[in-house]
Formats: structure tokens, C-alpha cells, sequence
């Protein structure tokens, strides 16, 4: 007895994994997608239970005829199973739930998170930014809620500390997002940060780098000079006798970021769903980009790489324009540590590195930083995009060097060439060609006037561009707004470029209070109109199209001459291909794919309807014909199909 029992629990375990691999095999192939077996073992489950329920109901009772069922019954399995399957699509789709391995440490980082939401939450409410709104309006009373807001989110940023100093830093530079008195606030934020001990300091080390410490630094000073949310950077001399600043990232930093990273995306989409402004400029997108470069932030081997392009980049300039920038040390360079040649004196950020200098010496090294900065730009495509007063520093010759180049942007020639065609129609004044110039960066959408667009930006011109008046990177919002309600956005690489403008207009007027950017821009584009109109600059200008044409002429001639012999040969034809975009033939494919399983879905079901309705047909038990089995049959095929075609629906959803 026993042993039978044995030899039956055998078989239905052996039938029950069968069915099971069955199940995961036609869940897959019906609905077309990789399924994770946990979640086709859970729909199958419940899919079994349906079908014992029918069989203990239906086929147990029976006498005789109970093979004629088993088709039956392996419908209602797949049917079933495909329900729960769509059903578990369509509430938690496919990717949502984490694996299980996975869950003690995304319950952990969630407790951490709330912990942190918690805080961030208090010091928010404390500061009364709940709920938050600027107040575009005029006058007094305005402005002084504004300067009172701004005030309250600088001490909040500094309260909160982390990640949120360094956004609050990248929000003071964005004039296109932020009324002044925001930017002048933030652009004030500090956080004083204590050092991190030396021994968790020399442990990265050890860890980091690819020889004994010893063998690499004569010595190390254990004190770091700077301090600051990511790293700490420590004076030490190499082994060859080279003076050099080691940058260490403090250890346990980037799961910290990683954290209040995801609190900011969290908070910014809150924020958009109550909030009209925070709609209008997309701060989801705004703080997804700032994560975004804080992250890069955090991988000093993205600051290294920076350092040689900006060096490289630097060294073909002629000596007048070039601006000094620290060698890196490639081959000590890792992700958490960064060693590059120390640089001599004060950053502009301390008084003392200004005390010294004569007024006609901080207007030259203002002047310097400036036209170094707009020839990143125009001519090199790299450039420093954080110049504030702490990343430049005065050396004891008195002229500027740069630091920090954790944050770099980069443009491409196409760009490079448009930026310098804004600067030449500002240093010429001339609205027509600024319009054309801002507008050859986008495309302007479908249904937008572009006369009324070109009237508005000449407004724009004769407002800020006309003799006696003057204009600051915070002017250039008035350019993003008219834009935003036309529906066109700026590419990033250009925004990226006038943010850096915007970022070091504060250092440059640090140097030279009476610094005015509009009619330095302007001296810089008329120097470079001369420069493009002297005899040698139009010859290579010339010899570069020429040069950049010889491929295109060349297939030109080439296909003038297959036309002309096809013409003499009488074979000269026209032909159209439909549907050539490979995104309309994806598109024509799916709609077919859902037509065709549509059409089948609903003929099947009519089908089983025509046949369980018929009492024809050869007797298959007592009370059931052949035609109504088959009519039983296809009513899970028939349901089948109607799931697959939801299942697609809504994947496709999320596709698009």
C-alpha cells in the first residue's frame, strides 16, 4: 500500500512539473515576450487550480469519455494562466518586481530612504517651502517674498546637506529656471564639512591605487587643504619629486548620493504634479540632468579624462590665450582617487586673493578667464561648466589657472559653428541675423507662426541689445521663455553653454565689479568677424568647404552619370517606396499583428458560440455532441487570443 501511495505522489510530482514546463514554454511563445519564470509559475499554479476545479466537477464524475476532455482541459490551463499573466501585466508589469535576492537590500535602502524623506521633509516644512511657489509678480512686495523664499531654500539646502548643496549649487547657475534673487542665494551656499579621518582616508587609498602609497608619494600630508561633500584633496610630492594634489573620495559617499538622488527625482515629480511652474520648465528633467552630472561627479576618472581634453585642448591655443590648467597623473587615477599637479595660490573665492591686485590687473585677468572660456566654447567644444569663484585661482605670477573640472560640457563643430554666428549678430546689433541664428539651433514644430516667433525675439533684440542697454545671462531666459511658449526647446549642449556663461559671470564680476559680459561678447564677436575677413582665415575657410564638398561632388558626378546613361539607354525610371522608414514598417507590422490575432479572437469565439449551440453531431458522452467539445474548445482559444492581443496593448504602451 504504501509503496503505491509512493508511485502515485511520484507520477503527479512528475505530471506536475511537466505541466509546469508547458506552461512556461506556451506562456512564453503565446504571448511573445520573456516572462519571468516566478511569475508564470504563479499564474500556472492558479492556472492548475482552475483546471482541477473543472476536472473535479466535470470529468471525475463522469463515467466514460474522459479522454474526449483533455483538450478541454488543457485550454482552461492556458487560458487561465494567460488571464493571470495579462492581468499581473497590466497592474505590475514586467520589471517592477525586483527579484528575491534583492529584497533585504531594497528594504533597506527603503528604510534609509524614508528615514533620510523624513528629515528632508522636517527641515522643508521648517523652512516654509511647503507648499512652494514663485511668485512671478512686480513690485516691492514681490521681490521681497522672492529674496524671503530664496533665503529660506539656500538654508535648506545647507540644512540638508548630501547631494542637495551640490544641486542647489548647479540651481544658481540656471538663470533660464530662476528669478535673480534665487541665483544670487544659492550662489552663496556653503556647507562647512568636517575631514574625513586619515585612516579611512589611506584605506581607499591602499585600496585604490596600484602600488604601496610609499612607493608611490615621497609623502603625503595627512591634513587635507580642502574639504567638500564628495572628496577631500591632500598635499603630497611623488616619488620623481613632483608636488601634486591627491583628490580622495570619502569612503561610503556614492550610496549617500545614489540616496538622495532618488529623493530629489521623487520630490521633483511631486513637485510638477502641484506646481503649474515647476510643469512649465520640467524640473523632473532639470533634476534628472543634475543627478545625472553629480553622478559623473562621483567617478574622478570622468574629471581626469576632463583634465587631459581641457590641457590638450589648451595647448594648441597661442600662448596670449592659452589658460593654465593641472596636469593629471593618468597612470595614479582611479574612480575614487585623483592625483594631479598642485597648483600654487588663492582662489578668487578668498579676499586675500584679491587685496593684492591692482584694479587694471583683475580687469586683465577677468578679461583672460572670459575670452578663455568663450574660446572653449567656440573653438575647442570643451569647456568648463562650473566657473565659480572657488574653481579659479590666481597663481603667485598673477594669472588665473582653473580648477575642478568634474563638470565639463561639450559641443560639436555644428554647434560651435551657430554659438559663434549668435555672437557675430549681437556684436553687429542686428535682429534679423540673432534670429536667425537662435533659430537655426531648432526646429521650429508644426503650426507655430514663425513671424509672430521673429517679431517677439526682435522685441527681445531692441530691448536688450540696443545702444545703452545692457544684457546679462539672466536676460537670456526672456529668449528660453518665448521659445517654451512657441513649443521649442534649446538642444542641451547649448544650454549647457550658456549655463556656463551664466555660472562664471559671478566670478568675473568678483574680479571686475564694473565687468559688463554683453559688451565683452560683443568685443569678442567683432574680433572674430575681423578675424573671419582677413585674407588668410577666407582662403582656409575657403579651402575647408572646398575640401568638405569633394566627397559630395564627387558622388554627385557619380550619379549624374549613372542618370545620363540610364536616360541614353531609354531605362531611366522613378520609383517611390512606401513605407522606406523602418518606423512606419514597425508600426504597419504591429497593426497587422493586431488585426490578424483580433479577427482570429473574435471568429474563433463566434465559432464556439455556432457549435455549444448545436445539438448535431455524433455523440461524444451522453448529454455532449463532438461539435459542442469543439465549441468548448475553441472558447479558450478564442480567450487565448483576446489576451494576447490586451497583453500587447498594454506592453506597447510602455514602449512608446
Amino acid at each position: 500500500m504504501s509503496f503505491g501511495i509512493v508511485t502515485n505522489v511520484v507520477l503527479v510530482s512528475v505530471a506536475t512539473l511537466l505541466l509546469l514546463a508547458f506552461i512556461i514554454v506556451a506562456s512564453r511563445r503565446i504571448l511573445g515576450a520573456d516572462l519571468g519564470i516566478g511569475r508564470i509559475l504563479f499564474a500556472g499554479v492558479l492556472g492548475l487550480g482552475a483546471e482541477l476545479g473543472f476536472e473535479s466537477q466535470v470529468v471525475w464524475p463522469s463515467d466514460s469519455s474522459n479522454f474526449a476532455l483533455i483538450p478541454v482541459q488543457f485550454g482552461i490551463l492556458v487560458l487561465v494562466t494567460i488571464a493571470i499573466l495579462v492581468l499581473l501585466e497590466i497592474v505590475v508589469p514586467q520589471g517592477r518586481v525586483p527579484a528575491v535576492h534583492q529584497w533585504g537590500k531594497i528594504l533597506r535602502q527603503t528604510l534609509s530612504r524614508g528615514r533620510r524623506y523624513t528629515q528632508l521633509m522636517r527641515i522643508v516644512s521648517r523652512n516654509g517651502l511647503i507648499p512652494f511657489r514663485i511668485d512671478n509678480g512686480k513690485g516691492l512686495e514681490a521681490e521681497r517674498k522672492r529674496i524671503e523664499q530664496a533665503a529660506n531654500l539656500r538654508a535648506a539646502c545647507e540644512q540638508a546637506g548630501g547631494a542637495f548643496i551640490k544641486f542647489g549649487q548647479l540651481l544658481s547657475t540656471r538663470s533660464d529656471l530662476l528669478p535673480d534673487a534665487y541665483l544670487t542665494e544659492l550662489s552663496l551656499l556653503q556647507q562647512e564639512i568636517p575631514p574625513t579621518p586619515w585612516e579611512e582616508i589611506s584605506a581607499v587609498l591602499d585600496e585604490e591605487l596600484p602600488a604601496p602609497v610609499g612607493d608611490i608619494f615621497a609623502s603625503i600630508d595627512h591634513s587635507p587643504v580642502a574639504t567638500a561633500s564628495i572628496g577631500q584633496v591632500h598635499i603630497a610630492t611623488l616619488a620623481s619629486g613632483e608636488k601634486v594634489a591627491v583628490k580622495v573620495q570619502r569612503p561610503g559617499i556614492v550610496p549617500l548620493i545614489e540616496r538622495d538622488s532618488d529623493i530629489a527625482m521623487r520630490l521633483s515629480r511631486r513637485l510638477e504634479g502641484s506646481s503649474e511652474w515647476a510643469r512649465d520648465v520640467g524640473v523632473s528633467e532639470v533634476v534628472s540632468s543634475m543627478t545625472a552630472s553629480l553622478r559623473e561627479e562621483t567617478d574622478f576618472r570622468v574629471e581626469a579624462s576632463n583634465l587631459r581634453a581641457m590641457e590638450s585642448a589648451q595647448n594648441r591655443h597661442k600662448p596670449a590665450d592659452r589658460i593654465r590648467v593641472p596636469h593629471c597623473y593618468r597612470e595614479w587615477c582611479t574612480k575614487r582617487v585623483l592625483v594631479m599637479e598642485f597648483m600654487e595660490g588663492n582662489t578668487v573665492s578668498r579676499p586675500s586673493a584679491l587685496d593684492s591686485l591692482d584694479a587694471d590687473t583683475r580687469k586683465t585677468i577677468a578679461e583672460t578667464v572670459f575670452r578663455s572660456l568663450l574660446l572653449q566654447i567656440l573653438e575647442d567644444g570643451v569647456f568648463h561648466s562650473d566657473l565659480h569663484p572657488g574653481n579659479v585661482i590666481i597663481t603667485p605670477d598673477g594669472s588665473p589657472a582653473l580648477l575642478d573640472l568634474g563638470s565639463v560640457g561639450r559641443i560639436d563643430s555644428e554647434t560651435r559653428h551657430r554659438l559663434a554666428d549668435v555672437f557675430l549678430a549681437v556684436s553687429r546689433r542686428n535682429s534679423r541675423a540673432f534670429a536667425d541664428s537662435v533659430l537655426a539651433f531648432v526646429e521650429i514644430p508644426p503650426g507655430v507662426n514663425e513671424v509672430e516667433l521673429r517679431k517677439e525675439i526682435g522685441a527681445f533684440m531692441a530691448h536688450h541689445l540696443a545702444p545703452g542697454s545692457s544684457m546679462d545671462p539672466s536676460a537670456l531666459s526672456e529668449i528660453f521663455t518665448i521659445l517654451s511658449l512657441h513649443g521649442i526647446a534649446l538642444p542641451a549642449e547649448l544650454m549647457s553653454a550658456l549655463r556656463a556663461m551664466g555660472a562664471a559671470e559671478g566670478t568675473l564680476l568678483k574680479l571686475d565689479p564694473s565687468f559688463n559680459l554683453l559688451d565683452s561678447a560683443t568685443e569678442f564677436g567683432s574680433a572674430t568677424m575681423r578675424f573671419r575677413l582677413e585674407p588668410k582665415s577666407v582662403k582656409e575657410s575657403v579651402e575647408n568647404e572646398v575640401i568638405e564638398s569633394l566627397p559630395l561632388l564627387h558622388g554627385l558626378v557619380q550619379r549624374a552619370d549613372t542618370v545620363t546613361r540610364a536616360l541614353a539607354e531609354d531605362r531611366f525610371s522613378i520609383g517611390v517606396r512606401a513605407m522606406a522608414d523602418e518606423h512606419d514598417r514597425r508600426v504597419y507590422r504591429e497593426f497587422l499583428h493586431f488585426a490578424a490575432i483580433t479577427f482570429l479572437a473574435g471568429v474563433f469565439g463566434i465559432m464556439a458560440v455556432l457549435l455549444l449551440v448545436s445539438s448535431t453531431g455524433p455523440k461524444v458522452t451522453e448529454t455532449l455532441t463532438l461539435f459542442q467539445l469543439f465549441g468548448f474548445i475553441l472558447i479558450p482559444v478564442s480567450g487565448t487570443l483576446t489576451f494576447r492581443v490586451l497583453f500587447d496593448v498594454f506592453s506597447s504602451r510602455r514602449r512608446h
